[in-house]
């Protein structure tokens, strides 16, 4: 009984504590096609412009909605029911996890969730990014196939090479992954100048997240990394690579199934999660750590 009243003390103080949110969404998607969002970026080109998909078992398909989750649709079809989505013609939908935005037109589709920790063809897809309000279909303009080098067995006998997070940064997608070992995570770089066939992805650090990453996103001026977990929200001040030595802010979070994040402005950040609501977080509501 003893146990019992430590063990509920603890959950009150947790809920009761600085550093804990119950999130209430301010708006939710509202196309049925959009079922079970697994990451969001906004536009680095169109204003109001906001990509999301769904996770695997879907099309291979993404879709631009306005800050509100309203979906966006070409301004020539008549009706939204014809719509499908950003068809993406070359592609397959094999646990696409999250997708990111760079500064140069490009969306970037992470086709590298590998909750077995048994894939041999892990990929990042790169699409130019188009006026969503003028077309229906696209194609990969490249695909980046990449493998973990530390990775020996598949599977290996600790699963810690899945990833749902990736962001973009100064030329370069960074990964983090999600372990079922542990609640670290491990930060790995793929250069975009490296042109060849497979690209082994090159560890930067490792850390302790206290949770598994759902999703990750940079400010568009690169000074700040959000990362996702299915109970918190960490954001790193970087002016290096390794973002986890830069100052550190950090939030415990109630928000059902949380796994898409991007940074609205960079003061405040946008939150998904599989159930269609849609979060935003004020920044300066996190604690420093």
């Amino acid at each position: 009984m003893k146990r019992v009243i430590i063990g509920l003390l603890i959950i009150f103080g947790v809920l009761l504590s600085d550093d804990f949110i119950t999130l209430e969404p301010y708006s939710t998607f509202d196309s049925g096609m959009i079922d079970e969002s697994s990451g969001i970026s906004k536009s680095r080109n169109f204003e109001n412009i906001y990509w999301t998909l769904n996770d695997s078992g879907d099309e291979a398909r993404i879709f631009a909605v306005d800050r509100k989750g309203t979906l966006c649709i070409p301004s020539w079809m008549e009706s939204r029911e014809k719509y499908k989505g950003l068809e993406i013609s070359d592609a397959v939908n094999i646990d696409w996890e999250d997708i990111t935005t760079d500064n140069e037109g490009n969306i970037y589709i992470a086709a590298c969730g590998n909750n077995g920790n048994t894939r041999r063809d892990l990929a990042i897809y790169v699409v130019k990014e188009p006026n969503p309000k003028n077309v229906t279909a696209t194609r990969i303009s490249r695909q980046i196939n990449f493998y973990y080098p530390e990775q020996k067995e598949f599977p290996p006998i600790n699963n810690n090479f899945d990833c749902e997070a990736i962001y973009y940064r100064e030329g370069n997608i960074y990964l983090l992954t999600k372990h079922r070992a542990d609640l670290n995570t491990v930060l790995y770089r793929i250069d975009l100048s490296d042109k060849r066939d497979l690209i082994p992805a090159k560890k930067l650090a490792e850390f302790n997240i206290e949770g598994n990453v759902t999703a990750a996103d940079c400010s568009s001026d690169g000074s700040r990394v959000a990362v996702l977990t299915y109970n918190n929200v960490w954001v790193f001040d970087t002016d290096g690579e390794n973002i986890f030595k830069g100052k550190k802010r950090f939030l415990r979070i109630s928000g059902k199934q949380c796994e898409g994040i991007t940074f609205d402005t960079n003061e405040r950040l946008i939150i998904t999660n599989e159930q269609k609501d849609l979060y935003e977080l004020d920044i300066d509501r996190m604690n420093t750590r």
